[in-house]
């Protein structure tokens, strides 16, 4: 299976503490930005909008808003009862919580939806990581840019 995306909203330093924190031993969850380029060309692709919203992507399905508080907390191994209780309170308090610390509300979209195949062209990249192109040094030098010395680096968009 491919990696999992965490989408959320990474301005707050705390907020991205704590999602460093649950996502760090987690070989399965990435954390992405919402503000990110490829995040918003995937919601637009999805949604044919950019709902400010909590989302997992998992497999061939995205999960928005209190379906992802479940999938993550269930997957995380919290108990069924407290994990029931959070996902149901999340459409009450992410309101309230969203303006004070987003400045915003977020979208009142809950649920699970296919990943749509327009969509998953922007996230199938940050799924994998991004590759860029390198040169060696005598390429750079000649300027060919077309030898046998060209290759690519695999980077990752997760913060050290």
């Amino acid at each position: 299976m491919s990696q999992s995306l965490l989408v959320y909203d990474d301005r707050p330093a705390w907020l991205r503490a704590a999602v460093e924190a649950l996502t760090r031993c987690s070989g399965d969850l990435k954390p992405v930005a919402w503000h990110s380029s490829e995040i918003q060309a995937f919601l637009d692709a999805q949604f044919d909008a950019r709902p400010f919203a909590l989302v997992l992507i998992e497999g061939d399905l995205v999960h928005v808003g209190s379906a992802t508080v479940e999938r993550v907390l269930r997957s995380r191994g919290v108990s069924p009862s407290l994990t029931r209780a959070l996902s149901r309170a999340y459409p009450t308090v992410s309101g309230p919580f969203g303006r004070v610390f987003h400045g915003r509300e977020p979208a009142e979209l809950h649920g699970t939806f296919p990943l749509d195949e327009a969509a998953r062209v922007h996230v199938d990249p940050v799924r994998r990581g991004r590759t860029i192109p390198v040169e060696s040094e005598s390429e750079s030098e000649s300027g060919s840019g077309s030898g046998s010395g060209s290759g690519s680096a695999s980077v990752s968009d997760e913060t050290p």
